[in-house]
């Protein structure tokens, strides 16, 4: 397939314009990196907790995940809406946010009910903030920013722990689905609070 040279001047200047937007947000410090600390912090407490507390219901796991859900989402969409330069792109975390918001209100209005497919609903939610954490350390590779590899490694166990969830969402029994979803919590807080620091200082460290 031939590609003429106008083609390919054009997508090199979008692609230069891409590159050169996200170096521009980069080398500015993120104002509101401190709020992707507070979902860190509190997704650890939480998955901690969860993993701690072998009687915990089914109901009030879900409620806790719901009202959970619901925080980050709000968070999320504050850093979303008021934050331009955040590294990552604005729709993915926009996308994030009102997702958490919607699986938030959904658990938390119906922990009854919800309880019957919770294993479906927290593995799909699980996979996709796998993507998201697995695709930012991507953009810290690409920078050449220490630390990648420890958001990477989040990411990549992060997904690994969705699909035992989604692999067997009916016939796998509460106690697992609880360690699964504890233990995903953790390591969700965790590259959250990586993240965060990250965040806070990516600026002052970008090799490029």
């Amino acid at each position: 397939m031939n590609i003429s040279f106008p083609s390919m001047f054009k997508l090199t200047k979008i692609t230069f314009m891409k590159t050169y937007d996200l170096y521009d947000r980069a080398m500015e410090p993120v104002r509101h990196w401190w709020m992707y600390l507070i979902i860190g912090v509190l997704a650890f407490i939480l998955g901690v907790f969860m993993l701690t507390s072998p009687t915990i219901t089914y109901e009030l796991m879900t409620l806790l995940l719901g009202l959970a859900l619901m925080v980050f989402g709000i968070i999320e969409l504050i850093v979303g809406l008021f934050s331009r330069n955040i590294f990552v792109s604005r729709a993915a975390v926009l996308i994030g946010a009102i997702l958490n918001i919607v699986l938030g209100i959904l658990l938390a209005a119906n922990p009854g009910i919800a309880a019957l497919t919770l294993p479906l609903i927290l593995g799909m939610w699980m996979l996709y903030q796998s993507f998201m954490i697995i695709s930012y350390a991507g953009d810290l590779k690409g920078f050449k920013v220490k630390g990648y590899g420890l958001t990477l490694f989040c990411g990549i166990v992060l997904l690994i722990l969705a699909i035992l969830i989604l692999l067997r969402p009916v016939t796998i029994g509460m106690m697992t689905v609880a360690i699964y979803i504890a233990l995903s919590f953790i390591i969700y807080g965790l590259s959250e609070i990586v993240s965060a620091f990250r965040l806070k200082s990516i600026h002052n460290e970008i090799n490029y």
